[in-house]
C-alpha cells in the first residue's frame, strides 16, 4: 500500500473496477485496459495512458462508484514526479498566474487592468490595517480578466487581492501539493488576520479549492461564510435588486468548468437558470455538466506542454460551434481567457462570454469585453516568448512560497 502525507486516494476501497477511466470523457479506455491502468497507478508503475491523455477535468472522481478519488491518485503520482524531477522552466511562464513578472498572464495585462489590480492590492493592505468583515476574494483567475469587476454587481463590495495571496489552485492541479498546502495555510492566517466573516468568490475554482478541497485534504479551517458569486447574482435578480432591462434573445451554449463538478448539478443548473432569466436560449454541447471537458489550462499539468492547452481549448471551441449557438458562455476567468485565445485561432471565431458580461448586458451596462484584445496579446506573447522558454526546457526548478514572493 502506498503511504504518504498527500496520498488521499482510498486504496483500501478500490477494487480496480476501472470505471473511472473507462467512462472518462477524454480517455474512454476499454474496461480491461482501464482496470490495468488503475492497477499500474495504484502500484506506482509507469502508466500507459493517463500521462499522455488525461486533461485533469476531475470527472473520474465523480465516476468512481466507491468514491475512492482517482483524481487524487493521479495528483499524487504527479507529486512524486515533481519531487523527483521538479518542473520545467516553461511552467514559470504558463502556470503561475500572478507570481512572476515574466508570466504570460501578467505580461498580457493592459494598463487599465494593472490599475484595477493595484486598487485590489491597496484594499488588501487597508484590510490588514483596519480589518474587513465582508470581502470579495478574486483569486488568480479573476486577475486574468479584472475588468469583470467594473460593474454595479460589485457595488458596496470590497475586493482585496495581492500576488502572494493566490489560493494555490494552479499548484494543486499540477501536483505541487506541498506548496498548495502552504498557500492554504497562509490564506487561513490572512483571512483570520483581517477578521473576515463573509468571503465572496467570483471564481468557482477558488471557492471549491478553499471551501472543499483544502479543508478535506489538508484539514485547514476557514472561519468565515463562503459565498459563490453565482449565488449572489441569482439572489440579486430574484430579489429585484438587479433588474433585467434588456432581454438577450441569443442562443448560447455553456462550458461547465472543472471546479463546478464537485457541487453536483447546483452550479450547472444555476448557470442555466440565470441565462434563461436573462432571455437566452440554451443548447447543450456534447460534453456538458459532469462530463464537460477541461478548458485546456489543467491539461498543461500532465505533460507540461503548451500545445496541450491550445489543442484541448480548440476542441472545446469546435464542439461549441457544432451546437449552432451564437456564443459560448463560461463562469471562470481562466476558461474565459483560454477559450478566447482558442477562439482567436479558430476560423469560426466564436465569441466567448463570461456570465457576468451577459448579466451586465441584460441590466443595461456595456461590458468591456477585454478578453478579445487580451487573447490577441496572449497569442502574440506565445509566438514571441515560447521559443525562448522551450529552448530552456531541460532546466528544472522546485517551487517555494519564498520564490513566489520574491518574484
Amino acid at each position: 500500500m502506498t503511504e504518504g502525507k498527500y496520498y488521499f486516494f482510498d486504496e483500501d476501497s478500490c477494487d480496480l473496477c476501472g470505471v473511472c477511466l473507462s467512462k472518462c470523457p477524454v480517455m474512454g479506455l476499454p474496461v480491461e485496459e482501464a482496470k490495468e491502468e488503475v492497477r499500474r497507478l495504484v502500484e506506482g508503475e509507469e502508466a500507459r495512458h493517463v500521462f499522455s491523455k488525461c486533461t485533469g477535468c476531475m470527472t473520474c472522481n465523480l465516476l468512481c462508484p466507491k468514491d475512492c478519488k482517482p483524481y487524487d491518485l493521479i495528483l499524487y503520482r504527479l507529486y512524486e514526479r515533481y519531487r523527483r524531477d521538479g518542473l520545467p522552466s516553461i511552467a514559470r511562464f504558463m502556470v503561475t498566474p500572478t507570481q512572476t513578472p515574466s508570466n504570460v498572464w501578467s505580461l498580457a495585462l493592459s494598463e487599465d487592468e494593472r490599475e484595477t489590480f493595484r486598487l485590489w492590492e491597496e484594499a488588501a493592505e487597508a484590510a490588514e490595517r483596519r480589518g474587513v468583515e465582508e470581502v470579495v476574494y478574486p483569486g488568480c483567475v479573476m486577475c486574468f480578466p479584472p475588468y469583470l469587476s467594473h460593474s454595479k454587481l460589485f457595488d458596496s463590495l470590497t475586493i482585496a487581492m495581492r500576488n502572494e495571496l493566490c489560493c494555490g489552485e494552479p499548484f494543486y492541479r499540477i501536483g505541487v501539493l506541498d506548496v498548495a498546502e502552504q498557500a492554504a495555510r497562509r490564506l487561513e492566517e490572512w483571512f483570520r488576520r483581517i477578521g473576515a466573516r463573509k468571503v465572496v468568490f467570483p471564481c468557482l475554482g477558488c471557492y471549491n479549492t478553499i471551501m472543499k478541497i483544502y479543508p478535506e485534504r489538508f484539514g485547514v479551517k476557514y472561519d468565515f461564510e463562503g459565498v459563490a458569486f453565482l449565488d449572489l447574482i441569482w439572489d440579486k435578480i430574484e430579489s429585484g435588486e438587479v433588474k433585467v432591462k434588456n432581454r438577450l434573445n441569443i442562443k448560447v451554449t455553456v462550458h461547465d468548468n472543472c471546479h463546478s463538478k464537485p457541487f453536483g448539478d447546483k452550479y450547472h443548473d444555476l448557470t442555466r437558470m440565470i441565462l434563461e432569466k436573462l432571455g437566452a436560449e440554451i443548447v447543450e454541447m456534447k460534453h456538458n455538466r459532469e462530463n464537460a471537458s477541461c478548458c485546456g489550462l489543467a491539461a498543461f499539468a500532465i505533460r507540461q506542454d503548451p500545445a496541450d492547452v491550445v489543442n484541448v481549448a480548440t476542441g472545446v471551441i469546435e464542439e461549441a460551434e457544432e451546437t449552432g449557438a451564437e456564443a459560448l458562455v463560461v463562469r471562470c476567468g481562466g476558461c474565459l481567457t483560454t477559450l478566447s485565445v482558442a477562439s482567436t485561432l479558430s476560423p469560426g471565431r466564436m465569441p466567448v462570454y463570461h456570465i457576468i458580461e451577459l448579466v451586465q448586458k441584460a441590466i443595461g451596462e456595456e461590458p468591456q469585453r477585454g478578453s478579445v484584445e487580451r487573447a490577441g496579446r496572449i497569442v502574440k506573447l506565445l509566438f514571441e516568448e515560447l521559443p525562448k522558454h522551450l529552448a530552456n526546457l531541460p532546466e528544472r526548478y522546485w517551487v517555494t512560497l519564498q520564490d513566489r514572493e520574491e518574484r
